[in-house]
């Protein structure tokens, strides 16, 4: 099955840019060298038959984790969490080889934190154990939950992890928890994204079930497309690249995000960040360029 008969009464717009703002002054723009479609209207046919080959369920499973991992983004990034969490069930209080129990349990402790707290914002993800057995990943926001300073059980030294303080949430009442305080915005939410994966898309417990669960309210990103000659972000370099070579034999950036910062009250664009990704479509090598280096004579250390 193609993708026009997942559309077949909705509308193509052709676009080569992306642009994400997040509401706090930071903007990421995706160009493309080749224009893409994206379909609009509300009218959607689905055709008689999905294709099942390995191939199709492949390609449906992979466009289910980037928009997953978009959405979540999208969220992290968008609201002021203080706290990423790991929240994981004692097996004397809950069976959480049970997703439903484990789910049910999370969701009832949220409220109550929210009627005693007032305002809980959270964004949770679960993530499958080898043993069957769930826990949650998440961020938290400036809740006045009562957070204490974790101390090793036998020694009672204060658990340090990579010069950080970690902290237990007392107020988690089914079993253990693991807290930092979030000191990059863009680092949490690209280490709560990266367990949105395969398995837990295709895992039998987690058929027709939500992947990740969010508070009521949290505000989103605004996304607009649109057609230009992309030019005013030459003077940019792309956090993650896609590098593809044409049919004249140049390689060109066929894909090049950016994450940029607006000014508050002119709205001009900078950046700080310039470390990079670049891959190959071809071979999908990746290597990673250093901060300052430039597209013509970065040196590359291959991950």
């Amino acid at each position: 099955m193609d993708a026009d008969s997942l559309h077949s009464d909705e509308q193509k717009k052709e676009y080569n840019r992306r642009t994400t703002d997040y509401g706090n002054g930071r903007i990421e723009i995706a160009a493309y060298h080749s224009p893409r479609f994206r379909h609009t209207g509300t009218g959607r046919t689905l055709s008689a038959r999905m294709e099942t080959s390995d191939e199709a369920q492949e390609e449906r499973t992979r466009q289910q984790i980037y928009a997953i991992r978009r959405r979540m983004k999208g969220y992290a990034l968008c609201n002021s969490f203080r706290w990423f969490v790991t929240l994981t069930f004692d097996p004397e209080k809950l069976n959480s080889s049970d997703y439903g129990t484990a789910k049910t349990a999370l969701l009832k402790w949220c409220r109550k934190m929210r009627d005693r707290h007032g305002q809980f914002d959270y964004l949770l993800i679960p993530e499958l154990h080898k043993s069957g057995a769930v826990h949650f990943h998440g961020l938290l926001g400036d809740v006045t939950a009562d957070f204490v300073e974790a101390a090793n059980p036998k020694t009672g030294k204060p658990v340090i992890r990579h010069g950080r303080q970690v902290y237990n949430l007392t107020e988690w009442e089914y079993g253990f928890s693991d807290c930092e305080e979030i000191e990059s915005p863009e680092r949490a939410a690209s280490y709560i994204t990266k367990y949105v994966t395969a398995a837990l898309l295709t895992d039998k417990e987690m058929y027709n079930k939500k992947r990740y669960f969010n508070s009521q309210g949290l505000a989103k990103p605004a996304v607009t497309f649109g057609m230009d000659d992309n030019t005013d972000l030459d003077s940019f370099t792309p956090n993650f690249g896609v590098i593809e070579t044409g049919e004249d034999g140049r390689n060109v950036i066929e894909t090049g995000i950016y994450n940029l910062t607006a000014d508050p009250e002119t709205g001009a664009l900078s950046q700080t960040d310039t470390d990079y990704l670049i891959t190959t479509k071809k071979e999908r090598r990746i290597s990673r360029v250093f901060e300052n280096a430039s597209l013509g004579d970065a040196k590359t250390l291959s991950l």
